[in-house]
């Protein structure tokens, strides 16, 4: 029994243990279940949430969807818009360059017609130009020859004494001739312009011959000649017809064939025939130093040294010492002496020239042309040989060769002044030359009655100063503008009209030329 009690006993604990163990399985079940409830009131409400939240999404996709499809159907409209208005910008466009392309069009039809026009303007221009030179170098052609016609008139009224109109022909010659470019030395204008200014004033100073003529410088103002009778005078005033002259040396057995004055010193050389140098200080003392070379002729001065030439030989001279230093006898005989390129050149009697770099340094060659050389002289423009045949034979800068033939006898000197050549002969004429002229002719400045044996410039190359055999000094005025003011100062009136229509017609406008 009391195992059975036991087992009661046993049974009930057994199960009020099931049972606690089911309470306590119930209420942790249930525990779950509130949980459990808790959490789907919870996941409920996060969907009611979740769902208001889509309704409202959807709500707000529509209203996007909405806008979207109004901004489509803008955007839509905006595009057919724009591609009416491109299509429309085209059209302009295209249009616009169509006519951009006929402007183009029209404007290279102006500029083509803009170049004819200016082409048929230039020619115009051009053809009125040449008209117009034509008309100058007409008027030209015809005033130049007017005025050498003039010239002529003019010295065929002095021949007949008629000065008075004859100074007015003259003055109107140089007047066209200097407006139209023609040329003063023409030897019809220049020949009756010399005429009119009474150029030539001569003096008798000298017993022998006038062998040369020098010039100081401006300051010193004076000029010295020598002569064959050994006299050397000074002469220190030759204005007008006034000349103021003083004798330093009168020697009869000196023959005086050179002179040269020293412009930095203001010493006078002066060579003698008779192998004599006589130095004059500016103190006048004069000094004598003999040279063993026979017949002196010419004085080179080469700076602080002179080379001396006689007919057989040379002798250099110390112008410090006052000495001879060196001789030398040449195998030729010496017919004259001048310069070439800053160099003395010799002629001798056997046609060759000579020209002497140094004492002891001579070259020769042969004359380029045939004769006896008796003076020479060089310019930029021409080179020219005197002849003692009395011919001249020149060479032009473009090496052309020409002989000028209008002395009577042998040529004593030529000198060049650019293209004009100057030239005295024995035969007593000073003749001008204008070697650039087609036609070279003899232009007579002066003449006299005895040999010229000399000539030379004074420095302003106003005059020619001339020495001849009889011992007369003559001098002529050569600067044309100084003629021209003696011209002027001679006119007293102008030319009538009738005697304007005379001498020059009724074509050319009437003008007075006395100023």
């Amino acid at each position: 029994m009391k195992t059975s009690g036991n087992i009661i006993t046993a049974a009930v604990l057994a199960a009020f243990a099931l049972l606690g163990v089911m309470v306590v399985i119930g209420h942790q079940s249930r525990q779950r279940l509130v949980e459990q409830n808790l959490q789907l009131q919870e996941r409920l409400e996060e969907l009611t949430m979740e769902e208001k939240r889509s309704a409202v999404m959807q709500r707000v996709n529509a209203q996007m969807e909405e806008i979207a499809n109004e901004e489509r159907r803008i955007s839509d409209e905006q595009r057919e818009e724009a591609i009416e208005q491109k299509t429309v910008a085209d059209e302009m466009r295209r249009k616009a360059e169509a006519e951009r392309q006929n402007a183009l069009v029209a404007e290279q039809r102006a500029l083509e017609a803009s170049e004819v026009a200016q082409s048929q303007r230039r020619i115009a221009e051009q053809q009125r130009s040449e008209a117009e030179q034509s008309k100058r170098v007409a008027d030209t052609l015809t005033y130049i020859s007017l005025a050498r016609t003039l010239g002529q008139a003019a010295i065929t009224q002095f021949k007949a004494g008629n000065n008075e109109i004859a100074d007015l022909l003259t003055q109107t010659a140089c007047l066209f001739t200097t407006r139209y470019h023609g040329d003063i030395y023409y030897p019809t204008v220049y020949q009756a312009l010399a005429t009119a200014s009474q150029n030539e004033t001569v003096w008798n100073k000298h017993k022998g011959s006038i062998t040369d003529i020098a010039f100081s410088d401006n300051k010193s103002a004076y000029m010295v000649t020598c002569s064959t009778y050994g006299e050397i005078i000074k002469h220190t005033h030759y204005a007008g017809n006034q000349l103021t002259s003083e004798t330093l040396v009168s020697n009869p057995h000196y023959d005086f064939r050179d002179i040269f004055i020293d412009r930095t010193a203001n010493v006078i050389y002066a060579l003698s025939r008779s192998g004599h140098l006589i130095v004059i200080d500016p103190d006048k003392k004069v000094h004598v130093i003999t040279v063993n070379i026979q017949n002196l002729k010419e004085l080179d001065n080469t700076g602080r040294q002179f080379i001396i030439f006689g007919e057989e030989g040379m002798a250099l001279l110390d112008t410090e010492k006052l000495a001879i230093v060196e001789e030398k006898k040449l195998p030729f005989q010496i017919e004259c002496a001048s310069r070439s390129n800053n160099y003395p050149i010799i002629f001798d009697r056997q046609g060759r020239m000579h020209i002497v770099k140094s004492f002891s340094n001579i070259i020769t060659s042969p004359v380029p042309f045939k004769g006896q050389v008796t003076s020479y002289t060089e310019s930029k423009d021409l080179t020219a040989f005197g002849m003692s045949d009395g011919s001249i034979n020149i060479i032009n800068s473009k090496g052309q060769k020409t002989r000028l033939v209008g002395h009577l006898s042998r040529i004593s000197k030529v000198k060049a002044d650019g293209y004009r050549l100057y030239s005295s002969s024995y035969d007593g004429t000073l003749n001008l030359w204008l070697t650039n002229s087609a036609k070279i002719a003899p232009m007579p400045l002066f003449t006299t009655k005895g040999w010229i044996i000399n000539f030379t410039f004074d420095l302003q190359m106003h005059f020619v100063w001339s020495g001849d055999q009889k011992g007369n000094l003559t001098r002529a005025l050569i600067s044309v503008p100084e003629m021209q003011k003696r011209l002027q100062t001679k006119l007293k009136r102008n030319m009538t009209h009738e005697e304007w229509n005379y001498y020059i017609g009724r074509n050319v406008p009437y003008e007075k030329v006395m100023k």
